[in-house]
């Protein structure tokens, strides 16, 4: 278990605690290399295997799609604009939302939530199980763990679904890096910070 909460409790709480004692690029920085590490410290243990998967990539293509299209439509929770004052500052954001952010938010969610709250054994659950409790709360988790909540939540069923379709983790990863790339696409052709 401590694979997966070790990595997700850096990834949650270190950026806004370095956040206190510096700047936002640095404490970005601190944020996506420590929880990158932590990535690769742990790697083994989640035992991915990445294959190209279509209908992952379509899948990421939708998610982008409901992503920008309901951006507008509902108030968000908090600010979520990162404005690059740099060229480093968008490379380091650029790393961690495609690399980090779909790697350890799809692990933590729908690897490791997911099982356990089909079965507190976790372990032995089989990736993609369903049950109502683990579908609700991982939905709601994944929504509201996000300011654009209402985004979140769509996104949450539709990564679901594709979780209970394909019994991989990887296809998620994939899904969720794909929306990442269109959005950063998006974002950095039209200066549309929010959208991070």
């Amino acid at each position: 278990m401590y694979n997966y909460l070790i990595p997700f409790l850096f990834y949650i709480f270190s950026e806004p605690i370095a956040g206190l004692l510096t700047d936002t690029v640095v404490a970005y920085t601190i944020r996506t290399i420590g929880t990158g590490a932590l990535i690769l410290f742990f790697y083994k243990r989640y035992k991915l295997r990445f294959r190209l998967h279509l209908p992952s990539i379509l899948t990421g293509i939708l998610v982008f799609v409901i992503w920008v299209v309901l951006d507008p439509l509902y108030p968000h929770l908090g600010q979520t604009a990162y404005v690059p004052v740099s060229s480093y500052a968008a490379v380091i954001k650029i790393f961690g939302f495609l690399l980090v952010a779909p790697i350890i938010e799809e692990l933590f969610v729908r690897d490791f939530l997911a099982r356990f709250f089909v079965n507190n054994n976790w372990r032995k659950v089989r990736i993609g199980t369903f049950s109502w409790l683990s579908f609700f709360i991982t939905v709601l988790f994944f929504g509201l763990s996000h300011s654009q909540w209402l985004s979140g939540l769509a996104v949450g069923v539709i990564l679901n679904l594709l979780l209970y379709k394909t019994k991989r983790i990887d296809t998620c990863i994939q899904a969720h890096f794909v929306a990442n790339l269109a959005l950063a696409i998006l974002i950095l052709y039209t200066g549309q910070w929010v959208l991070w």
